[in-house]
């Protein structure tokens, strides 16, 4: 995952539908430009926008499939401002894996495909006059607690590192509709206050503030955009997060804030960490009770192999790493892998301080390998394991140049030394992508 946004869905901000209204917002129009700016920067493979407006269950999240999703503002006599984008069937489908493995309710079909939903084309239209090369997977929120909430987002954020699939996550979402007596709702004293208390939780990243709410207070405020920005929380809960709060403005009666979330994986923090540590000191990192205070749970409790890669200038630096674990946690098995990759990898010279500026880093968690035939892989899920009873190969999923399973496979024999008359056997492991 790259960022996340939270941004409002004003049909109004069109100006094919203000009709010079739109202007009454202007810190709001120039705040989802700057975004859409910033959107083009990261260059997404995939936009996962949040929507209160497609199909909505009380039970259930929807998502949304078919090949494309075709989106207007036709409801507001605005057919011109229109989306034709193709779905990302893929990552769709293993956010349902990932579901079923952890008893999330889904419903998969396609009708949030064809029916109007302007909570996803607002944001995605000003998205779109800067940055056109995305697919989407649109998720509508659903009325389960918040720690499902919470749950169904890290699913999304982990499938997408499944597959190396390179994300923005996109809450959107309104905030009150009680700030004015003429608004479209009335004025009610909780809606100034959470709006206030929400953007102050976007501006210090205080995501625990999302679920501060009591229900009668949330009635009374009337919001739409909160179990999206919970699900955000959930998806950035593996991260390092800053913001930056754009705006906010309440003219209309509504609240509209626009916020994005720039992060920094802490899987890459530590590796970088740990192998400029050990360069510049001679000696492994050891971290304090209060470093590990601030990494995710599941770095400290869960085991695992994993590889570090180092790039510089592009060109690979060094790669190694562990299929199964070695040391007592996730966290562990970095800091060690960090600087084998750094100093033991066998094609390289050791990394020099001087370089340390320079270099890329990326880590693979794997999960446990499992016994597979030929059909069974998928170059982009699945890394593969080749072995004999005296050789064994391994190759990472979803490489530059690797496109086909015969490819994958050649590559991981080449590594083992296993010859072409030679039989084998095969396993395949899910990768956890962080970079």
């Amino acid at each position: 995952m790259i960022s996340a946004y939270i941004m409002p869905h004003p049909p109004i901000a069109r100006p094919e539908v203000g009709k010079g209204r739109e202007k009454e917002i202007q810190a709001t129009l120039d705040a989802y430009r700057k975004a859409s700016k910033l959107i083009a920067e990261d260059a997404p493979e995939t936009i996962v926008v949040i929507s209160p407006h497609s199909i909505v269950y009380k039970d259930a999240f929807y998502i949304a499939s078919g090949k494309r999703w075709k989106g207007d503002l036709g409801q507001f006599d605005a057919f011109d401002v229109s989306l034709d984008l193709e779905n990302d069937s893929e990552l769709a489908e293993e956010v349902i894996n990932l579901c079923n493995e952890k008893n999330i309710p889904t419903v998969y079909d396609e009708r949030g495909s064809v029916r109007p939903d302007h909570g996803s084309v607002v944001p995605l239209s000003f998205v779109y006059e800067a940055y056109k090369k995305f697919k989407v997977l649109r998720i509508s929120p659903c009325f389960l607690s918040n720690a499902t909430l919470v749950e169904m987002g890290k699913v999304i954020e982990r499938a997408a590192a499944h597959l190396g699939r390179k994300i923005v996550f996109l809450a959107s979402g309104d905030l009150s509709h009680r700030l004015k007596k003429d608004g479209p709702y009335g004025f009610a004293k909780e809606g100034p206050e959470f709006d206030k208390k929400v953007t102050e939780a976007m501006k210090n990243c205080d995501f625990k503030a999302f679920q501060s709410f009591d229900d009668d207070f949330l009635d009374m405020a009337a919001e739409c955009g909160l179990p999206g920005f919970i699900m955000m929380s959930g998806a950035l809960e593996n991260y390092k997060v800053t913001s930056d709060f754009m705006s906010y403005q309440g003219n209309f009666g509504v609240g509209y804030a626009i916020c994005a979330f720039k992060i920094r994986d802490q899987y890459i923090s530590l590796a970088q960490k740990s192998l400029e540590y050990y360069i510049k000191n001679g000696k492994k990192l050891q971290l304090t009770t209060e470093e590990k205070l601030k990494l995710p749970d599941e770095m400290l409790r869960n085991k695992a192999g994993c590889f570090v890669s180092l790039k510089k200038h592009g060109d690979l630096r060094g790669c190694i790493g562990t299929i199964y674990p070695t040391q007592d946690s996730i966290a562990d098995e970095i800091i060690n892998m960090a600087i084998q990759a750094g100093t033991r990898d066998p094609r390289f010279y050791a990394v020099e301080e001087n370089e340390l500026s320079d270099l890329v880093y990326d880590v693979d968690v794997l999960y446990p390998p499992e016994p597979a035939t030929k059909d069974q892989l998928d170059v982009k899920k699945y890394g593969v394991i080749v072995s004999t009873k005296y050789k064994r190969g391994l190759l990472l999923p979803n490489l530059e140049g690797v496109d086909t399973v015969d490819f994958q496979l050649s590559i991981a024999c080449q590594k083992a030394g296993i010859r072409n008359d030679e039989a084998y056997e095969i396993e395949r492991f899910l990768v956890e992508r962080h970079e």
